[in-house]
């Protein structure tokens, strides 16, 4: 005799896809398009280091979210 499961689903997969979507896009914004106030804040190296850190972080995100918004689905 074969036993079922009954598993709840979670969110929490959902959430996380989410978090990081909204921080990976915040992390484009600022990568490849930052502001004036902090390209005049910041010396040409130290924006060169910000730039090269908020779009590694940005692909990063992204790439996260999309993995967790996939286990989500598939999970479900």
């Amino acid at each position: 005799m074969a036993r079922r499961y009954h598993v709840k689903g979670s969110r929490q997969f959902l959430i996380w896809a989410i978090v990081l979507l909204i921080l990976g896009l915040w992390c484009v914004r600022d990568g490849w398009f930052p502001s004036a106030s902090t390209q005049a804040a910041k010396t040409a190296e130290e924006l060169a280091n910000y730039v090269l850190f908020n779009k590694s972080l940005a692909i990063l995100t992204l790439l996260g979210s999309v993995i967790c918004g996939y286990i989500h689905i598939v999970i479900r």
